[in-house]
């Protein structure tokens, strides 16, 4: 198998292609996040993923592993997981209507000399919830934090509440938080993609995407 930077730089050349994670394990591709633009349909694209790799390094991959979340050009959030090809008959039009169960409160930070505590509070159907983490003020990777404050408060009324990746994506000239979540459903994990925009107000857009992924499950 090619490394795993070959292999990224073999997808983030496709058309469309905004962005491209590839996770590997043991000589095994065992995940693919991709963000992409709208332009193609999340099915063609994983499609494009997978003749491009096999064609470049003769390695074939399972379908399921890809995830792909779209922005469209009013930065809209889009997103694909490929499970089977009976998923791929769930219209827009029920997700569009689907009633959000977890929603943002509020995200409040408190810092003395050393430390950042954040604490995050979710309404969960009208119950709130509240996670916080501790975070080193010189860490420039305080987003994390938020991750683990979000997992906290989530967890306490869905313990089964992963999130499975997390990255921060250039975009053109600005940034994109994209998030894989996970929680059991029905006996079963399943997993979502979701693509924020990063705004002014970072530390809102990283729950706002987690909480868009979960509630697509």
């Amino acid at each position: 198998m090619q490394s795993v930077t070959a292999l990224e730089n073999i997808v983030n050349r496709l058309p469309g292609i905004q962005g491209a994670k590839v996770l590997a394990e043991d000589d095994e591709i065992r995940e693919i996040h991709v963000l992409a633009d709208a332009e193609k349909p999340a099915k063609q694209i994983v499609r494009d993923i997978e003749t491009a790799i096999f064609a470049a390094s003769g390695t074939r991959i399972d379908r399921k592993i890809v995830s792909v979340a779209q922005l469209s050009s009013t930065t809209e959030s889009r997103d694909y997981e490929e499970d089977d090809d009976a998923e791929l008959e769930t219209s827009e039009h029920e997700a569009s209507h689907k009633i959000s169960r977890f929603s943002l409160v509020s995200v409040q930070t408190s810092t003395d000399t050393r430390k950042m505590s954040i604490t995050v509070i979710i309404d969960d159907s009208g119950t709130r919830l509240s996670g916080s983490s501790v975070v080193d003020v010189k860490d420039d990777e305080k987003y994390m934090a938020v991750v683990e404050a979000t997992v906290a408060a989530v967890r306490s009324s869905l313990p089964s509440f992963r999130v499975e990746f997390f990255e921060r994506l250039k975009y053109g000239l600005s940034e994109v938080f994209l998030a894989v979540t996970s929680s059991v459903s029905g006996g079963k994990r399943e997993k979502e993609a979701s693509a924020r925009m990063c705004r002014k107000d970072s530390f809102n857009d990283i729950v706002l995407v987690l909480l868009e992924a979960l509630n697509k499950i």
